[in-house]
């Protein structure tokens, strides 16, 4: 008997999965890299009265993006797609299925 919420995913459907969510960060990546690009073209800095600096945040969203995206390619070239999978909670989020931190 399976407790909780727990769903069983083919391994084919598994790895579409990854590559969905691997294509979707390297998109994010691609558009934070464009913002990006545009901020130094137009010499921005941070405000001194907010303690940001937008240039650092959107290349700390790129890479986060571009982490994300290895991370789903590297499991979806070593998914058995013969087996199966039951996942849970961190799965799922980790899947962009359900938001993450429960």
């Amino acid at each position: 008997m399976i407790q909780g919420l727990k769903p069983t995913v083919s391994g084919l459907k598994l790895r579409a999965i990854c590559i969905a969510r691997a294509t979707h960060h390297t998109e994010r990546a691609t558009k934070y890299s464009e913002q990006l690009a545009s901020m130094e073209a137009a010499e921005i800095e941070g405000m001194n009265y907010t303690n940001g600096d937008p240039k650092r945040s959107m290349r700390e969203k790129r890479d986060q993006h571009i982490s994300d995206a290895d991370e789903m390619v590297f499991l979806a070239e070593n998914i058995d797609v013969s087996e199966s999978y039951i996942l849970d909670a961190s799965d799922l989020g980790k899947l962009g299925i359900c938001r993450r931190g429960y």
